[in-house]
């Protein structure tokens, strides 16, 4: 995906988290972003085919988190594309990136095909294999909305509309849940939460006989309701809006015209019409009296900003003119947010100067100067804090490929004015977990190499001793740190943060006295593939192994052997005695060729490995001290070619 000129005319200030075609990481620049209210845009993604319908939303902390698809990207002739990073969701996917308050965008996934073994992906994305048919030309809308500290997501495809539910934390423990609502192929989907519970709405089709279809969560499965007959198009889109009076579902007929259905509790969801020209790349949000839309009225050439109370009395005002053409054009849409005082922000696509932003009252609304950023812009969706402090706007760049988002507003302490670094050098699979650094003479090193914590990612030290971390970074390019946390997951207070540096080079950390227990760190730019743990220990401090993951030299009472040869195990069953330590003489008889042994609770739980042996490239031998196990049957693999496995008995 070759990077355009134009993001690098941008002027410093408004280039942030700039990632070139090559995974390039521009130099750390000291960025003075200066006062007063304004738009900075910076790039969110810019991996492969990134950021096609996005949708953003704020998380509790004010911060915007973007719900988007990712698809490999189109290639010129003799192009090469972009590896994807150790850590980065596989794709296609539906991806979810949120930027943290150090300004560091982390790029996970709501949901992915399979899962990738021995890879944690932020936001702890659920396994759906039929992502993997997603293309771009196949989906046809995605719309998420938050509620405190979690989304609720859908989307369409010829596949049917799905949706999904997690977390808006990047680190979080609990996978995201996915269902299928309809099997039927689902067009302009749209979502709201209405007493906490999600409402879909989405067209049929885009033809002549479309209906309009409700959808209702009932357990585990879902209530589809035909709610109207309505006329699809390319560009129409549904808007169900939470209105104070209950649920109710704009729609347009074709585009000729904006229709709103409410339920009047005798004979269901009736329409009544809300203007009778326009209607395409509609959207809508609830107000204190009712609701709100936006959306292309093309016999008058313009964006219409509708309200309304869901009944039957509901005035318009013109947003801004547009080009003609600009319902039609391919990502053509309109957003619209409202903030805690009434003021709205509308976004929307014109065909001539791609897409536009403006502020205000509806009937005065004040645009928004965008620069250069928006001008092959697509799909754009806003949000707005709860404060009313910062609106965001996020959209697709076309020519790009790219995922943009912008914020406005004063930025006193911006978390844009970061740059979102990526590695330049080649990205290796994170080695297996290594046996617990002790802190000697009140230093330890920690070694930061193909975006990995290679040594020291367990570090053994004393309560109420503070020591110092000896980092080395040696990825060349590549900014690396150790946020230390008060607790063993890699999220909530912090302990210590260190500076970043960028690679190669050494810094020593000074880091507190830490209470006994086990805390976790992490890397701020990399928080889910660079993760590490401090065991500290009462009193004079244990130099003991990692809990399983020794890496060799014996100390079994029981030696077994496994021999790889021809990418295979020589056995499917390992035996080991219960409640005793143990050996596994293993032989890598494969010249050049890497493996190991690591063993799981089962094969559906990769996470929470019980012993992972170091990799070893043949022809070599080595052995595995497994510490004792409780009787049962366990899984075993090997994490290089995870096809080679087995079960473990142990008895």
């Amino acid at each position: 995906m070759p990077q355009a000129l134009r993001w690098k005319l941008l002027p410093l200030a408004f280039v942030l988290a700039l990632v070139a075609a090559a995974c390039a990481e521009p130099p750390t620049p000291s960025v003075d972003v200066g006062s007063g209210l304004r738009f900075l845009p910076e790039v969110a993604d810019s991996l492969n085919d990134a950021g096609r319908y996005p949708s953003i939303v704020t998380n509790p902390d004010g911060l915007p988190v973007v719900a988007y698809f990712g698809f490999e990207e189109t290639l010129e002739e003799g192009e090469v594309p972009i590896s994807r990073p150790v850590g980065s969701p596989s794709i296609p996917a539906v991806l979810l990136a949120g930027l943290s308050d150090q300004g560091y965008w982390t790029r996970g996934a709501i949901a992915i095909a399979d899962q990738i073994p021995n890879v944690s992906i932020a936001f702890n994305p659920a396994f759906e294999p039929p992502v993997a048919d997603l293309t771009p030309e196949d989906v046809t809308g995605l719309a998420m909305v938050a509620d405190g500290e979690h989304y609720h997501a859908v989307w369409g495809s010829s596949g049917g509309v799905f949706y999904a539910t997690g977390s808006l934390d990047p680190a979080t423990t609990t996978q995201a849940e996915v269902t299928q609502v309809t099997s039927t192929p689902g067009f302009g989907p749209s979502i709201a939460l209405v007493d906490g519970e999600p409402w879909i709405a989405f067209y049929t089709s885009t033809s002549s006989s479309a209906t309009v279809q409700l959808a209702t969560a009932d357990g585990d499965a879902w209530s589809n309701d035909t709610i109207a007959d309505a006329a699809g198009c390319d560009t129409c889109r549904t808007a169900v809006v939470a209105a104070p009076g209950g649920p109710v579902v704009a729609y347009s007929n074709g585009g000729d015209g904006v229709q709103v259905a409410s339920n009047d509790g005798e004979s269901g969801f009736v329409s009544i019409d809300v203007s009778e020209t326009g209607g395409q790349g509609l959207s809508g949000v609830a107000t204190d009296s009712g609701l709100a839309l936006s959306y292309y009225d093309a016999a008058n050439g313009q964006v219409t900003i509708a309200t309304g109370d869901g009944g039957g009395q509901f005035a318009t005002d013109a947003a801004a003119e547009v080009a003609e053409g600009s319902e039609t054009e391919e990502g053509a849409g309109t957003s619209l947010a409202i903030d805690s005082e009434g003021s709205f922000d509308v976004a929307w696509r014109d065909a001539d100067e791609g897409v536009l932003f403006a502020t205000g009252e509806a009937g005065s609304l004040e645009p928004i100067d965008t620069g250069t950023a928006t001008v092959d812009g697509a799909l754009p969706s806003v949000a707005v804090s709860e404060d009313g402090s910062v609106s965001y706007l996020a959209w697709y760049a076309t020519e790009e490929q790219d995922l943009l988002v912008g914020g406005y507003g004063e930025f006193e302490d911006v978390p844009f004015a970061e740059p979102s670094p990526t590695p330049t050098g080649p990205i290796s699979q994170p080695p297996p977990p290594e046996a617990c650094s002790p802190v000697q003479d009140g230093t330890v090193t920690v070694v930061a190499e193909g975006i990995a914590f290679t040594d020291g990612n367990c570090i053994e030290a004393v309560a109420g001793q503070p020591f110092t971390i000896e980092f080395d970074n040696r990825d060349e390019g590549t900014q690396h740190n150790i946020e230390i946390f008060t607790g063993p997951d890699p999220s909530g207070d912090t302990v210590f943060e260190g500076d970043l540096v960028t690679g190669p080079d050494q810094v020593s950390y000074d880091v507190p006295a830490l209470d006994a227990g086990e805390v976790a760190f992490n890397c701020v730019v990399h928080p889910t593939t660079m993760v590490g743990s401090v065991q500290v220990s009462e009193g004079g401090g244990g130099q003991g192994g990692g809990g399983g993951d020794g890496q060799g030299g014996g100390g079994g009472t029981t030696t077994t052997t496994v021999t790889a040869a021809n990418i295979a195990f020589d056995t499917s069953t390992i035996d080991l005695p219960a409640g005793e330590a143990s050996t596994i003489h293993f032989v890598n008889e494969d010249s050049g060729v890497q493996h190991n042994i690591a063993i799981y609770p089962s094969a559906d739980d990769l996470a929470n490995p019980l012993f992972r042996g170091e990799v070893i490239t043949g022809p070599d031998e080595i052995d595995y001290a497994i510490d004792p196990l409780e009787a049962g049957e366990y899984y075993f693999h090997c994490d290089i070619h995870p096809t080679m496995s087995g079960t473990v008995s142990v008895s």
